[in-house]
């Protein structure tokens, strides 16, 4: 798994780096005030961030600028990307690392995030670009688990999201699969339910679509289809 989402960031920076060479003023809709380059410029923040945390295994400075010209940019985002990749492969998974999310604290939880925040914000910089292109199964499963497991359970954590009033099954039709979002809460699943591919799933999770797009069918009271428009379930 982690070969797969390790060459899933790959392909997905180069994709990113190429929509911004010829489209670094669009407007990213799904990121509302920004421009690819603005994208471009974040997401070259977070690969640092992320590969000084994996490099020395404790917590590091966020606090990365990426250059206004846009040739330099492109060069500075592609250094960041192969510098977090490189040591991502010269890391064992197993070694313990500070991370944000739940034990046990392994470097591995690194592969996992910085594919899955390359993949949407590959979608984003499409998006802006004119046409998106969906996730491999394994980053779109992987994608609605760490939100499922991870993040949503840390935004409730930190007052960011209330939490939802009873449990929603989350039903990915391609893979058989089926998650549990709020499964703490106080109502057993079943009576609530979002089906669909399991991109269109990771979409909806990251705030990228809503419970209107025609790919989903959705099930749920009304109450609890307020609760997870409005719901951030991830950072």
């Amino acid at each position: 798994m982690a070969d797969v989402l390790l060459a899933a960031l790959v392909d997905d920076v180069a994709t990113i780096g190429r929509v911004l060479v010829v489209n670094a003023g669009a407007p990213v809709p799904s990121c509302p005030g920004w421009t690819v380059a603005d994208l471009v410029r974040h997401h070259g923040a977070v690969l640092r961030w992320a590969a000084e945390i994996v490099r020395t295994g404790g917590a590091a400075d966020d606090g990365h600028r990426g250059p206004d010209d846009v040739d330099e940019l492109a060069g500075w985002y592609a250094e960041g990307a192969a510098r977090l990749v490189d040591v991502l492969r010269r890391t064992d998974p197993q070694r313990d690392c500070w991370t944000f999310g739940r034990p046990p604290a392994k470097a591995w939880f690194w592969t996992r995030r910085q594919a899955l925040e390359a993949a949407i914000h590959r979608w984003d910089a499409q998006r802006a670009a004119g046409v998106a292109d969906g996730f491999p199964d394994e980053v779109a499963a992987a994608g609605i688990s760490e939100v499922v497991d991870d993040l949503f359970p840390r935004q409730l954590a930190l007052g960011r999201c209330a939490p939802l009033s009873r449990p929603v099954e989350l039903v990915a039709t391609e893979l058989d699969r089926t998650w549990t979002l709020g499964g703490d809460a106080p109502r057993p699943p079943g009576d609530a339910r979002v089906t669909g591919p399991a991109g269109a799933l990771f979409l909806l999770l990251w705030g990228r679509t809503d419970l209107h797009d025609p790919a989903l069918s959705v099930s749920l009271p009304p109450d609890l289809s307020r609760e997870l428009t409005i719901a951030r379930l991830a950072p």
